[in-house]
């Protein structure tokens, strides 16, 4: 397999992380605008990021809907509704196309700007959140009970699975090999699988904790860095063999992880309204740094790496509307 890192870094522009008004104890981000997003209700599961036609794709899960955001003048330019109970989006840049994971078990892919529906695919039942490969220029999506689909995003194919020994949780797709990396669903393990023959190559305990609820790539420290619930903690392995190498408490409501490698800083999204903020050593540990306050059930995030920018979805709460918040480094 082909390794395009220079594209790499740019095309996949989205990865996981939010910030929100911060404690002085962690003033990481600042908060340099918002945009509304109109009377939506429910929860908002997932953004991708269209950098090259300034678009933000904000999945609008609880009302089945997705919502194309104008980056440039700050207002949603188009509204794509009827989804049924959509999971997941991912953009594959090369091709300009847009795909969506329906609960329906369709994959729903559009082209362009504006957004047209281009074709859908039926996979079948229980599909996941999807992950964007730049490299290899495929999808990849926990499918079913044990395996994890592998659709070729230039011929718009579902080219072959990757089967696992347990069920597909949190996926995490290495940039400097070919190693995924997949939590257990309902087991105490990490699976790794290699992208290139599509097989599973081990699994890591992951000691007293349950199955992870996020994972994100540090590499630049060899790490794999876990989120938990059970119980709430953060922790790190290392790539070369798999070993725990430290963990921290985080909060009890963990929802998407971010690895900013120029600043050293892994982010934490928390339902209960706000960003856990770690800062790893010259070591390769972590530490737990402060805190930012967000907005509670705030989980869903994407950063733009060569800018740091981050982009925090706000679901409709009580009197919150719901919108986008942005957020630049504060140094």
């Amino acid at each position: 397999m082909v390794r395009r890192s220079v594209v790499a870094s740019l095309c996949f522009a989205a990865t996981l992380a939010a910030l929100g008004s911060s404690n002085a104890s962690a003033q990481t981000l600042k908060q340099t605008g918002s945009i509304p997003l109109g009377d939506v209700a429910g929860a908002i599961n997932g953004l991708a990021l269209d950098f090259a036609n300034q678009r933000l794709f904000v999945l609008e899960g609880g009302a089945g809907q997705l919502a194309v955001v104008d980056l440039a003048a700050n207002k949603v330019s188009q509204t794509i509704d009827r989804l049924n109970a959509p999971v997941g989006l991912a953009r594959a840049p090369t091709e300009n196309r847009l795909y969506i994971a329906n609960g329906d078990g369709k994959v729903l892919i559009y082209v362009g700007a504006p957004l047209e529906p281009e074709t859908e695919v039926a996979l079948g039942k229980d599909l996941g959140p999807i992950h964007y490969d730049p490299g290899s220029e495929r999808m990849y999506l926990p499918f079913g009970p044990s395996k994890v689909a592998i659709f070729d995003a230039i011929h718009n194919k579902h080219w072959n699975d990757t089967r696992l020994d347990g069920r597909a949780g949190p996926l995490a797709l290495a940039d400097g090999s070919t190693l995924m990396y997949v939590g257990a669903a309902g087991d105490k393990r990490i699976m790794v699988a290699d992208r290139d023959n599509n097989k599973q190559a081990g699994s890591w305990a992951t000691g007293d904790f349950a199955d992870p609820v996020s994972l994100a790539l540090d590499e630049d420290a060899s790490r794999l860095v876990a989120a938990f619930d059970k119980p709430a903690a953060l922790a790190w392995f290392d790539l070369a063999d798999g070993s725990m190498k430290g963990h921290a408490d985080s909060c009890t409501k963990p929802g998407q992880l971010l690895a900013d490698g120029s600043r050293s800083a892994i982010y934490l999204t928390c339902g209960e309204g706000s960003i856990d903020v770690f800062h790893r050593d010259a070591s390769g540990n972590y530490a737990r740094s402060g805190s930012l306050d967000t907005a509670p059930g705030a989980v869903s995030a994407v950063m733009v790496p060569l800018s740091g920018r981050v982009f925090l979805a706000v679901p409709a709460s009580g009197s919150q509307p719901a919108e986008i918040r942005i957020y630049e480094p504060a140094s």
